[in-house]
């Protein structure tokens, strides 16, 4: 997810990381001016486990079109 802050890739994406894996760097991509979505193409949910993470809007969006989207458990799950 770095290299998307340093603009050494445009975008990344994963499905099953957990929010102690988001939390940090996605506070890098949005400082350096990229954009946190969900894979959904919605708003960034950090308990959801999925995450694009893209130096603009339009790439996440145009990449959230084109996955599949995993049902996985959150991480503020009980039980």
């Amino acid at each position: 997810m770095c290299l998307v802050a340093t603009g050494g890739a445009d975008a990344y994406y994963e499905m099953g990381i957990h929010c102690w894996d988001m939390a940090g760097a996605g506070i890098i991509i949005t400082e350096a001016g990229g954009v946190l979505l969900d894979v959904t193409g919605g708003p960034f949910d950090l308990m959801s486990r999925r995450i694009i993470a893209a130096s603009s809007r339009a790439i996440g969006e145009r990449i959230a079109k084109a996955l599949q989207v995993i049902p996985l458990r959150r991480d503020d799950a009980t039980n």
